[in-house]
């Protein structure tokens, strides 16, 4: 059986070129000198010589005049030496830009918020890591609307602060600190009176919360909701400082974290009382498994530690990263 010629045909030259061959070419055109151009290559004359000769009989062409002084690239040559101009120098950006990812020197570090009470330390979190890596494109997605979990999964965040302190099936969990959720009420309610609440308390009052689904607030899943009690009332407001001026005016009770509530009750605007005989909540940023390397999420979470437990109060050293609550939380996520 005869084989077809065009089955035997010459590989296409771009076939045969590599980035050693441009760098060669570039640094003859350069330098015009066999022994300069493989110094500046790192090389022995003879191996440069060995590797242009390789790529001529490849290509079927001559690259170099070898009988003129100083050494002159022929037109081959030159159209390859014009190529290395332009794409040199993008290999070396992108090296560049390959190794501030790795150092975390540069990239991105798209945050978003599970917690609506983490502003308190986030902001200056946040300013203290971007002054010290400038390069670094930063973001903050949040809202009553906005479910993270998805956001994570299919790479439109980077991170998520959450309060369960779980990782989720494809993320790894950095736990940040533990805290105390506690009753939130004006001075002098009745309920103020008592050293620590029951769900009971609360199925007569008018509960403010958070603008979310009751599965993502932990005075439902871990207080009310194991006890069966549904407060009276709920009423809803997006910013931790006005459910406390609504708890302050009367208007209502809450539940926030310690920290959140301490300068309140400091100034005497609110009481703050535990939930039974306390009930404790951990945060955490949550990364894709993939990134279980990044730099740039490491050092924002060394800097979050370090802003939390430097301005919070009544924090403490977190536990290790809990397995996902069979709760109706987790089920919230999977949706």
């Amino acid at each position: 059986m005869t084989i077809p010629h065009a089955s035997m045909s010459r590989p296409h030259g771009s076939q045969l070129i590599d980035v050693r061959h441009l760098r060669a070419l570039d640094a003859i055109g350069r330098h015009q000198r066999l022994a300069t151009a493989a110094r500046d290559l790192h090389c022995t004359p003879s191996a440069l010589s060995h590797l242009l000769s390789d790529l001529e009989r490849a290509l079927g062409l001559p690259l170099v005049h070898r009988d003129r002084r100083p050494l002159q690239l022929a037109p081959a040559g030159l159209r390859l030496a014009a190529c290395a101009a332009r794409v040199l120098p993008a290999i070396q950006q992108a090296g560049d830009e390959l190794e501030r990812l790795r150092s975390g020197s540069s990239g991105r570090l798209f945050i978003s918020l599970e917690c609506h009470s983490c502003f308190e330390w986030l902001v200056p979190a946040l300013d203290e890591y971007r002054v010290r890596h400038p390069d670094i494109e930063m973001d903050l997605r949040a809202g009553a609307n906005f479910d993270p979990y998805p956001a994570l999964r299919d790479g439109s965040v980077d991170v998520v602060i959450s309060c369960d302190g779980g990782a989720q099936p494809g993320t790894q969990a950095d736990a940040l600190f533990r805290y105390e959720v506690v009753a939130v009420l004006p001075p002098r309610h009745p309920l103020a009176g008592k050293p620590a609440l029951a769900p009971a308390d609360f199925a007569a009052a008018t509960v403010i919360t958070y603008p979310v689904d009751e599965s993502r607030l932990d005075l439902y899943t871990r207080f009310l909701g194991p006890a069966g009690i549904s407060p009276q009332r709920r009423r809803t407001a997006e910013l931790t400082a006005m459910v406390l001026q609504l708890v302050a005016s009367g208007h209502g009770i809450a539940a926030l974290p310690r920290w959140a509530a301490a300068g309140a009750e400091a100034s005497g605007s609110v009481a703050l009382r535990p939930l039974g005989s306390g009930v404790w909540s951990q945060l955490a940023v949550l990364r894709r498994s993939s990134d279980r390397e990044a730099v740039a999420i490491d050092r924002f979470v060394a800097i979050a530690r370090k802003v939390s437990f430097a301005t919070l109060e009544g924090i403490t050293a977190p536990r290790s990263a809990p397995a996902v609550r069979a709760t109706a939380r987790s089920a919230l996520r999977r949706r």
